[in-house]
C-alpha cells in the first residue's frame, strides 16, 4: 500500500494552528520579553495587510487577535520602556533560566552563562544564582509530581 501524497498534502495545508500552540509555545513570551511582544503585535499586522489571506492566515489572525484581547496595555507598554530596574529584572531572569536549564540539561552551567552572572554586582549575583536554583527546585518537583501521577496510568 503506497501514500496518497496528494491527499496528505492537502490535509497538510488544511490543518489548523491550534490556540494552545500559538499561546504557549510560538507567542509564550509575549507577556515578558518586548522583542517577542513586538514580534506578536508585527505578525498581527502582517496577517491583517495581507492582500488575499489564506483560510490559515484568517485563521491565525483570529487567535492572535483573541491573545491580544487578554492583554493589559499597561502592562505591554510598560515591557517597552528602558527603566533601568525592569532592564536588569529581565535580564537576572533571563540569565537565571539560562542557567537552570543548563544544569539540568549539562549538569554545570556553561562558562558563558557564568561568565554573565560574574559581571554582575555581588547582589544581583546572588539574586540570579538563587532564582535559577528556584527554576530548579521547581522543575524538578514538577517531575517528581508527574511521575507520582503518572503511577497510576497504564503504559506510562
Amino acid at each position: 500500500m503506497s501514500l496518497d501524497i496528494e491527499h496528505l498534502i492537502s490535509l497538510g495545508e488544511s490543518s489548523q494552528i491550534s490556540k494552545w500552540e500559538l499561546d504557549t509555545v510560538v507567542w509564550n513570551e509575549r507577556t515578558t520579553n518586548p522583542d517577542a511582544l513586538l514580534k506578536f503585535l508585527k505578525r498581527i499586522e502582517y496577517l491583517k495587510s495581507l492582500q488575499a489571506p489564506s483560510i490559515l492566515n484568517k485563521e491565525e489572525l483570529r487567535i492572535l487577535e483573541e491573545l491580544a484581547e487578554d492583554m493589559d496595555q499597561e502592562e505591554c507598554a510598560n515591557l517597552f520602556r528602558s527603566e533601568d530596574e525592569i532592564a536588569k529584572h529581565r535580564f537576572i531572569e533571563s540569565l537565571a533560566r539560562q542557567g537552570a536549564l543548563e544544569t539540568l540539561c549539562n549538569n554545570a552551567i556553561s562558562l558563558d552563562t557564568m561568565e554573565k552572572m560574574c559581571k554582575l554586582s555581588p547582589n544581583d549575583f546572588i539574586l540570579t544564582a538563587k532564582r535559577s536554583q528556584d527554576l530548579i527546585n521547581s522543575i524538578q518537583e514538577l517531575v517528581i509530581q508527574g511521575e507520582t501521577l503518572s503511577n497510576d496510568v497504564a503504559g506510562a
